[in-house]
């Protein structure tokens, strides 16, 4: 359900998004960034808040830069909260951590009202096994888990994007040194973000992109929300006001009904938040949300209900061969009710109109048996078999018929 709303798809939502109140002071937007002179300090050699502590420890940052490949302004990149976990080599050799710049980057972005949480399994499995394991880097979007909303106005796939890069800029340099190694990974409405990332950072050492259940069609707020919505769209006033800590569960739960309008957020989808903890109790008793309910209105209305994904693809199928990531759809079948990729011939934006935007065998289709829209989670060991192979050899995932 809510985890998709990432099911129907069809025209530009209207009407537009309200005008942006004011930000707050506490509300950092832009990223100081001289020129990085060492790595970014990460906390237990595994976990990086705001891009390593970078602030915090006095570790400068990356230079962004000015204009991506098309030569438009780029936007300022802000803070994510973001996990880096380091990759290793095997079990042998005691377990070694291998020198990251050998070893393959997968960067994970989560989708609609999620957060960088969702991933924890995934990346668990890789931590228990006993083969090698990439490096991988984790994060929360603007409006998302721990990261804030910002600037409202500056909300735009183009500014996520930069976002994004600008993290795996502060992670990635012994990485992007030993070559293009890089691989992202984009679930839902992720996918659209990651596809910008490839678009306006061709020099970031992309190899493969990877939409995780997500197609580039334009979603249609009526066919998720109701017919209301066509008139009023989400009530962003409401949607503002939200506060993400409560003095419980429940007064939290209570305040997130319907906070983004009354077609938003029903009991069902706020017990899904509490049962996978993107709701939930502190040790003090006190609730927090990860899911913000503005952030989720402008995601839906400035990115699932735009066609910039079409846009970024078409961008990415302009490149050189030689500087083009492989894409890759892996996703749920069409049939089970929850998929938010499909085939959709002869509708702009589908599986078939992304295949023919590229050149014969440089989109890698692939249907994952028995999964839901959560590929990552609902098939957890098709997802861990081949995101192993596409990261360290390469190999397209192909499945027969497990389940």
């Amino acid at each position: 359900m809510w985890g998709g709303l990432d099911g129907a798809l069809g025209v530009p939502v209207k009407p537009a998004a309200p005008a942006p109140a004011p930000t707050s002071a506490n509300e950092a937007t832009a990223v100081p960034a001289p020129t990085r002179e060492r790595e970014p300090f990460s906390l237990f050699g595994g976990l990086s808040f705001f891009g390593g502590l970078d602030d915090a420890m006095g570790v400068s940052r990356p230079k962004p830069r000015v204009e991506d490949s098309a030569g438009r302004p780029r936007p300022t990149p802000a803070p994510l909260r973001s996990t880096f976990t380091p990759g290793r080599v095997g079990r042998g050799a005691n377990g070694a951590k291998a020198d990251d710049g050998a070893m393959p980057l997968v960067v994970l972005v989560h989708g609609l009202e999620s957060h960088g949480g969702t991933w924890d399994d995934l990346v668990a499995r890789f931590a228990s096994a006993d083969a090698p394991a990439p490096a991988f880097l984790t994060v929360d979007l603007r409006g998302h888990g721990r990261t804030p909303v910002g600037d409202e106005s500056a909300f735009t796939p183009a500014a996520l994007a930069a976002d994004v890069a600008a993290c795996v800029e502060a992670h990635a340099g012994p990485t992007r040194a030993a070559g293009r190694n890089v691989v992202l990974v984009g679930h839902s409405m992720g996918a659209r973000v990651a596809a910008r990332v490839c678009a306006d950072f061709p020099g970031l050492g992309a190899r493969h992109l990877v939409a995780e259940d997500m197609d580039a069609r334009v979603f249609e707020g009526s066919a998720h929300f109701g017919e209301a919505f066509g008139e009023s769209g989400f009530d962003y006033d409401r949607a503002r006001a939200f506060e993400p800590n409560a003095a419980s569960v429940e007064a939290m739960k209570a305040s997130l009904l319907g906070a983004a309008g009354a077609f938003t957020f029903s009991k069902e989808s706020v017990v899904g938040y509490v049962a996978r903890g993107r709701l939930f109790a502190t040790s003090a008793g006190r609730a927090v949300s990860l899911v913000h309910p503005l952030g989720f209105c402008l995601a839906f209305d400035r990115i699932l209900a735009s066609g910039d994904m079409q846009s970024a693809l078409a961008e990415i199928a302009s490149m050189p061969a030689r500087a083009r990531p492989a894409v890759h759809l892996w996703r749920a079948p069409e049939d089970c009710g929850e998929s938010c990729a499909a085939a959709a011939p002869g509708v702009a934006g589908g599986v078939e109109w992304i295949k023919a935007r590229f050149e014969e065998g440089a989109v890698h289709d692939c249907v994952f048996p028995g999964a839901g829209h959560s590929v990552h989670n609902t098939r957890a060991d098709l997802f861990e078999r081949a995101l192993r192979a596409l990261a360290f050899e390469g190999t397209p995932a192909a499945f027969e018929d497990e389940r």
